[in-house]
């Protein structure tokens, strides 16, 4: 039933017109960077390292590496892949694509539940044109499944809210229940929907209806409980994790205050903005003359769209508002009690009922205030234009794409320029995408995987007796390869800045081996594309691995 009651601005081949339009440009920025077949980013080789490994079993029984956690039907529908054609990058982001791309297509029909044809045009022009979307859909993680199963989650809402039947009922049960195997964060919009019609039904004292929705709702806890005790809770609680969010990026909701709740919360929703809806525009920084950056960004026209749009649907419709309210709240209350980061990629899910909010508000504008085909023009101009020139952007240039990084340029850099004879020495912080690129595509070398002893280490002295094994393995070379990353600082496990001796003494990362390195040879080339760093020393010694600290290093014990 749709909610809106306002006049329509377009009529609806126009409109069906322009979400032909705008679903052929969300699909063509989203094939454009699958197939431009970027590096891996450091989260996709921590997953994929294991994809590449584990059969199906294994995935589902055992812990993956590099404490990573994914929903196992993700991960099988993946390994599925791998299986039929291969452990190349473009093979590991296949079901991310078709999940990014069914995502656009059936955001059409929820949309139109929910807003006149202005509105639905609006809405589904937001989603196909966010970046974080578009990277999301080509990352080779579970996030852009997780969007998808978020959106079909209010599809089955469409379908079947309004039916009372057994059979509408078992099957609205069990299809929800199967999105929860990929999609965990999915509990948060069924719960949403599910205590949304319920309510419904008790203020309507329906209690026949009320108790046939009470099916479909069991069949979701049931899922949910059964992958909690099977998959979820073999997870030990990861400390660092959760002082990682809470330090670096608050991502958890601060309740020691008000006055500090309601800054956050003000701080998030105009992050959200950003990421994951794409909608303030990429900005030179060096424009922010008394705030003129932020007067661009539009984040003052946004914001107060989304409230507009959630007092008037709460007006119109209370059901429809609950659908889309509750998740929030239910996401803000796991954030607040701290099991359910707040930030980015892990409140995608949410962004279909934000984009929904926030285009029933812009329809309210326009129709009751604004009114006219020139305001209404003007306004979807405005709501569009930064989220198509950010998209565009990276399109005319792709380094300029999200968590654009250059992992793979360095192992085959070397892959490339390899003497037999040579030794090779990878970084801590390069080991998953050496173990990525090594299994996947085969390398020309083998490496020696420099060990992870900087939190067993007291000291620089300490730290470099610990490495003497690894050296071992240049005894008798003549040229050595040093493959690092300059900025990653800590691995996943590590508490931020620990120990403290080393990110004084080591940072940035790698400095510390190369200034080691060209005492005890020359350095006779370096590689770089960002942070990523190769370097190629000729050695003046048959065994490094006795040599003394040098004088340069061995002061500063």
């Amino acid at each position: 039933m749709p909610v809106p009651t306002e006049e329509s601005f377009i009529d609806e081949r126009t409109a069906r017109r322009l979400i032909y339009a705008l679903l052929m440009l969300g699909v063509g920025f989203r094939l454009f960077h699958f197939f431009n077949n970027r590096s891996f980013f450091i989260d996709e080789l921590f997953l994929n390292v294991n994809l590449i490994k584990l059969n199906f079993w294994e995935l589902a029984t055992r812990s993956l590496e590099y404490e990573q956690k994914a929903p196992l039907g993700y991960l099988w529908a993946v390994r599925a892949f791998v299986e039929v054609l291969g452990k190349q990058e473009p093979v590991l982001r296949l079901f991310a694509l078709l999940c990014g791309l069914g995502t656009l297509f059936m955001f059409v029909p929820v949309a139109r539940l929910f807003l006149k044809p202005w509105g639905t045009v609006v809405a589904v022009g937001i989603l196909a044109l966010a970046y974080p979307a578009i990277y999301h859909s080509v990352e080779a993680k579970q996030y852009s499944t997780e969007l998808f199963a978020s959106v079909l989650a209010l599809y089955l809402y469409t379908k079947f809210n309004s039916k009372t039947t057994l059979v509408a009922l078992l099957a609205w049960g069990m299809l929800g229940g199967l999105l929860l195997w990929f999609s965990l964060s999915t509990i948060f919009i069924l719960a949403g929907i599910g205590m949304a019609v319920c309510l419904k039904a008790l203020i309507d004292k329906d209690r026949p209806r009320f108790f046939r929705y009470l099916i479909p709702g069991a069949l979701w806890m049931l899922n949910f409980g059964l992958i909690y005790h099977f998959f979820v809770a073999k997870y030990k609680d990861s400390d660092w994790l959760s002082y990682f969010f809470k330090i670096k990026y608050e991502g958890f909701l601060p309740v020691r205050s008000p006055v500090a709740a309601a800054k956050w919360l003000l701080v998030k929703a105009y992050a959200f903005l950003s990421h994951p809806l794409g909608m303030l525009l990429e900005v030179d920084n060096s424009l922010n003359y008394f705030g003129f950056k932020h007067v661009l960004k539009m984040g003052w026209l946004y914001l107060p769209l989304i409230v507009i749009g959630t007092y008037f649907l709460f007006r119109a419709n209370k059901q429809s508002f609950l659908v889309l309210a509750i998740p929030i709240s239910l996401t803000l209350l796991a954030s607040a009690l701290s099991q359910y980061p707040f930030y980015q990629r892990f409140t995608l899910f949410l962004a279909p009922a934000i984009i929904l909010l926030l285009a029933y508000g812009a329809q309210q504008l326009v129709s009751r205030y604004l009114r006219g085909q020139l305001f209404s023009c003007l306004l979807f101009f405005l709501l569009l234009a930064p989220s198509f020139a950010n998209s565009a952007r990276q399109v005319i240039n792709p380094d300029t794409f999200y968590n654009r990084e250059y992992y793979r340029e360095a192992v085959f850099y070397v892959n490339d320029n390899f003497r037999p004879g040579d030794a090779v020495y990878v970084y801590w912080n390069m080991r998953q995408a050496y173990d990525y690129y090594r299994g996947a595509y085969g390398l020309r070398y083998t490496a020696t995987k420099a060990s992870y002893v900087k939190n067993q280490s007291t000291s620089q002295a300490d730290y470099f007796k610990n490495l003497a094994p690894d050296f071992a393995a240049f005894q008798g070379k003549k040229r050595l390869w040093f493959i690092y990353d300059s900025n990653n600082r800590d691995a996943i496990g590590d508490f931020v800045d620990q120990p403290a001796w080393y990110h004084e003494k080591a940072s940035p990362p790698g400095q510390l081996l190369d200034r080691y390195f060209t005492q005890i040879g020359k350095r006779v080339a370096l590689y770089r594309r960002g942070y990523y760093k190769v370097a190629l020393y000729e050695l003046t010694t048959e065994s490094p691995l006795v040599l003394p600290l040098p004088p340069q290093l061995g002061r500063h014990r």
